[in-house]
């Protein structure tokens, strides 16, 4: 392999499904092949001194920016760097731990797309637009089951970040080389059939999508293609079915047979009320992302 790996960015508010969409894309690529940086590791002080310093974790001030981007040029030259992680069900740091790139590299976390010097780096650029209400409710279950906070705890903590949050973590939206946002339908509330849109700006190579859904009969009444600025948008039906699914994902492998060589088949998946769910829109969003990923490692020469 080069010895500069992929560097792939995926940046969002809390709770707004991060590791989610990035555990499939891990999964695409095979797991044994990424290496996975979180950027809240790069938090500057623990739970018990932020609260002290009355400092939210998603301010930049509260953020070692620049640590992060230090060793994101280590990671990137094949260098192995050393960071305590940040453990989010005690508050603080545990011991330091090695980490050491692999040909992929997923950047997760709530500020990777803040600085100029920071989106330098990456390949591939995704945020995670999750409308707020659905963001809250994932926030609360979340943070109740494994962070050991009451709801009333996560409902003040939202309440106190919204403004940095539109300051410092959103605007970042308009940063990124892609935009996915998970929306529910009108009627119901069903993680597993959530509507996904998909945007990709035009620095980023994704497919040709009128193609794909052209060689997509039985999946082309679930998606919709629009042009939007100097990009498209692919509206995803969480209707979707397997069959339908099936197709889409043929018709894209099609456009890069190299793709067969290398994507691991296990997308889709995530927790729902402690309990294995999968959605097949979210399967097909993670798939789309890999499809960038694996045409900027070809791009550059390197073998699959």
């Amino acid at each position: 392999m080069s010895l500069r790996p992929i560097l792939l960015a995926i940046v969002g508010d809390s709770a707004a499904g991060k590791s989610t969409l990035g555990d499939g894309i891990a999964a695409l690529l095979g797991d044994h092949r990424v290496t996975v940086v979180t950027t809240d590791d790069y938090h500057k002080h623990n739970r018990l001194a932020r609260r002290e310093l009355r400092l939210s974790a998603l301010h930049p001030d509260c953020n070692d920016l620049d640590l992060l981007g230090e060793h994101l040029e280590q990671l990137a030259c094949g260098k192995a760097v050393e960071k305590a992680p940040y453990n989010h069900a005690t508050g603080d740091f545990d011991a330091p731990r090695r980490i050491v790139p692999a040909e992929f590299l997923i950047v997760e976390g709530l500020l990777g797309l803040y600085s100029p010097e920071l989106r330098a780096r990456y390949d591939v650029s995704v945020y995670l637009d999750t409308p707020e209400p659905l963001r809250h409710r994932w926030k609360v279950a979340r943070d109740t089951a494994n962070r050991g906070y009451s709801e009333s705890e996560v409902q003040e903590l939202l309440e106190r970040r919204e403004k940095v949050s539109a300051t410092y973590i959103r605007p970042q939206r308009d940063l990124a080389d892609m935009v996915v946002r998970f929306r529910p339908g009108p009627n119901a509330i069903d993680d597993t059939k959530l509507h996904a849109t998909v945007a990709m700006r035009s620095q980023v190579r994704h497919p040709a999508l009128p193609a794909v859904i052209a060689e997509s009969p039985l999946a082309a009444p679930r998606l919709r293609l629009k042009r939007q600025g100097d990009g498209a948008v692919l509206e995803i039906d969480g209707r979707i079915s397997d069959e339908e699914t099936a197709q889409a994902e043929r018709a894209l492998m099609r456009q890069r047979p190299e793709l067969t060589h290398i994507l691991q088949r296990r997308t889709g998946q995530f927790t729902m009320n402690g309990t294995h769910a999968h959605s097949n829109a979210l399967g097909l969003a993670q798939l789309l992302i890999a499809y960038p990923v694996i045409s900027a490692k070809l791009a550059r020469g390197d073998s699959i």
